[in-house]
C-alpha cells in the first residue's frame, strides 16, 4: 500500500510512504517531512490483492494525528475502488498519516498503528521579513534584516536596491556565514556602496520557506535621512485574479457581475489577503460594520501598512503599456487619491498606507497612445477592498480544571478572545512542562466557543502549562499562557477490605466480640 499527495490543489510527484499489508514493523523509520502551503490535499492509495481471500479488504480506513504520534483519529472511510482520500487540514501544523485496511473476517490491518505512513508540513504563513536601512557615509549604505520562520528554504534570500524613481535593480552581496553558501540566514547586516548619483534608494528583501510561501520585505533611504522598519509580506500562495478570489467569500450567492473589476485590468494581489484557505460553508456569518464598505462585502486583511499588488494587464496592443496608476479611496468611493504610479509598467505596485483600517482601491492603464486610463470619480466603487489590521486579537485562558461524570477524564479549557477580524477556527491550544516550553499540541483549528474537553492519558504530565493562540484574518495572534501549572491528577483511589470481625447484639447497642 502506498501514500501519495495528488489532488487539485497539491502535486507531490516523489513516492511518499511504503505500507506494509500486515502489522507495521516497530523499527520503522520517519517518513521525510513534506512541507506544502496547500491544506487541502488527496492521499491515494493502492490496495494489493492479499494471498489468503480472507484478508481480502473491504474498506480502507484513514488515521491522522497532529501531536506527533501521541493520539490518532479515525478521519475517514472509503470502499477499496475509491483510491484516494481528500484530507482538509483545519489549520498550519505537522500531520502524521497512518492507513488501515478492514478485511472480510472484520480484521484491522495493520492491527495497531506503530510509525505514520506520511508526514505532511501544512504550512499557510509567510515568513516575516523586516528591513531597515541608513546612510552610514554619502556613499554606503546599511542594511539589517530580520526574518521570523521555522522552516526557511535554503539559499532562498535575496536582497537588491536600485536608485529611484525607475534604476534597474541591482544585487547586494550577502554573507550567509556558511562554507557551502547554502543557509539562508534569519538576521544579519550588509553594506553597499552607491554610485555618483544615486539620491534616493530603495531597497527590497526577499525569502521563501520550504512550503513555498514568499515574504518580501522593502526599506527606503534618501540623500539625507534614514528609514526604520519597514514590512511588508508576500504571498503564502501563489496570486489569483480578483474576480476568482470573490468567488470564494460569496455574501448570499453569486456575486454581482457590477462588482468584479472594470476595464481590461485584471489585478493580482500579492499577499494573498483574507482567509485563503477557508471555504465559504466555513466563514463567519457576521461582518464588521465598517463605514463606506459595502453590504455583503469582506475585505482582504494585511497585517502591514505596507505591502504589494500584482497585477496583468489584457488586451495589449501594438502601442504597448503607457501608464500604470494606483487609486485609493478611505470612504467607499466618494473620494479618490492616487497612491503610487509604477514606472515600470510590469509591478508589482507597493503600497505604503497611513494608518489601519479599510481601503478600497483600483488600477488605472492607459495604452502607449494615451487611450484608456480613466480617473475613478466619487461614487465609482473600488475593484479590491483591503483591511490594514495591525491589532493582535485578545486572548485569555480562564481556567482549567479536569472533568467530573461524563467528562470525567478530561481537563476542561475555558479560554476569552476576540477580535473584529477573528479567523475562522481561530484558536489553538498547547501545553509544556516548563514555563519555557517546548509547546505540543493540544488542538488546533478550534472554533472560539471559549470551551474545550481535552481527553486525558498516562503520558501526559502532572503538572502543565497552557497556551492560547487566537488568530485573525490578516494574520496577527494574539497568545496567552499560563504562569502558574495545572496539576493533572489521574489517580484512582482503590480499597481493600483488611478483616472481618463478628459483632454479638446486647440490648440495643452491639458488641464486639473479643
Amino acid at each position: 500500500m502506498w501514500l501519495e499527495p495528488l489532488s487539485h490543489w497539491l502535486v507531490l510527484s516523489a513516492l511518499l510512504a511504503q505500507l506494509p499489508a500486515g502489522p507495521a514493523p516497530a523499527t520503522l523509520s520517519l517518513p521525510e517531512l513534506i512541507a506544502t502551503r496547500h491544506p487541502v490535499f488527496a492521499i491515494p492509495f493502492r490496495v494489493d490483492p492479499p494471498a489468503d481471500p480472507a484478508r481480502q479488504p473491504t474498506e480502507v480506513q484513514l488515521y491522522v494525528s497532529d501531536d506527533r504520534g501521541a493520539h490518532w483519529q479515525l478521519y475517514a472511510k472509503a470502499p477499496v475502488a475509491e483510491q484516494r482520500f481528500m484530507f482538509r487540514a483545519g489549520a498550519d501544523g505537522e500531520y502524521w498519516f497512518v492507513i488501515r485496511t478492514l478485511d472480510r473476517s472484520g480484521q484491522l490491518r495493520p492491527e495497531t498503528i506503530g510509525a505514520p505512513g506520511l508526514r505532511v508540513l501544512v504550512d499557510t504563513l509567510r515568513p516575516a521579513f523586516k528591513l531597515t536601512a541608513r546612510r552610514v557615509e554619502s556613499k554606503q549604505v546599511s542594511i539589517h534584516w530580520e526574518i521570523e520562520e521555522s522552516h526557511l528554504k535554503p539559499n532562498s534570500l535575496s536582497v537588491q536596491y536600485r536608485a529611484l524613481p525607475n534604476g534597474p535593480w541591482q544585487q547586494v552581496a550577502i554573507d550567509r556565514q556558511d562554507p557551502a553558501g547554502t543557509a539562508t540566514p534569519t538576521a544579519g547586516d550588509a553594506t553597499f556602496a552607491l554610485k555618483p548619483g544615486e539620491g534616493d534608494i530603495q531597497i527590497r528583501g526577499e525569502v521563501a520557506d520550504t512550503a513555498g510561501n514568499l515574504g518580501f520585505g522593502h526599506a527606503q533611504v534618501g540623500a539625507n535621512r534614514t528609514a526604520g522598519p519597514q514590512k511588508a509580506e508576500a504571498s503564502a500562495a501563489p496570486p489569483t485574479p480578483v474576480a476568482a478570489r470573490r468567488s470564494e467569500f460569496p455574501a448570499g450567492g453569486e456575486a454581482s457581475p457590477a462588482a468584479e473589476p472594470r476595464g481590461s485590468v485584471a489585478i493580482n494581489i500579492n499577499p494573498a489577503i483574507g482567509k485563503r484557505y477557508v471555504a465559504a460553508d466555513e466563514q463567519a456569518t457576521s461582518l464588521p460594520s465598517i463605514p463606506g464598505l459595502p453590504a455583503g462585502e469582506r475585505p482582504r486583511m494585511v497585517n502591514s501598512r505596507m505591502f504589494e499588488l500584482d497585477y496583468d494587464v489584457d488586451s495589449v496592443g501594438p502601442s504597448g503599456i503607457g501608464r500604470v496608476e494606483l487609486w485609493g479611496s478611505r470612504d467607499g468611493g466618494q473620494t479618490w487619491r492616487s497612491y503610487t504610479l509604477d514606472t515600470t509598467r510590469r509591478g508589482p505596485l507597493l503600497v505604503n498606507v497611513e494608518e489601519e483600517g479599510i481601503y478600497g482601491f483600483r488600477v488605472v492603464v492607459s495604452n502607449g497612445a494615451g487611450l484608456g486610463g480613466m480617473t475613478p470619480k466619487s461614487g465609482d466603487l473600488p475593484d479590491l477592498w483591503i483591511g490594514v489590521d495591525l491589532t493582535k486579537p485578545t486572548a485569555r485562558i480562564v481556567s482549567a480544571q479536569q472533568g467530573v461524570d461524563d467528562e470525567a477524564g478530561r481537563l476542561i479549557i475555558s479560554w476569552q478572545a476576540d477580535d473584529k477580524w477573528l479567523a475562522a477556527r481561530p484558536v489553538s491550544l498547547s501545553f509544556s512542562e516548563t514555563p519555557a516550553g517546548p509547546w505540543l499540541p493540544i488542538a488546533s483549528g478550534l472554533e472560539n466557543t471559549g470551551r474545550y474537553a481535552w481527553p486525558l492519558d498516562n503520558r501526559t504530565p502532572q503538572k502543565i502549562y497552557l497556551r492560547l493562540e487566537v488568530r485573525d484574518e490578516a494574520g496577527n495572534v494574539g497568545v496567552h499562557q499560563t504562569t502558574e501549572p495545572a496539576t493533572i491528577d489521574q489517580s484512582r483511589p482503590s480499597v481493600r477490605i483488611r478483616d472481618v470481625r463478628p459483632v454479638e447484639q446486647t440490648g440495643s447497642r452491639p458488641v464486639r466480640r473479643s
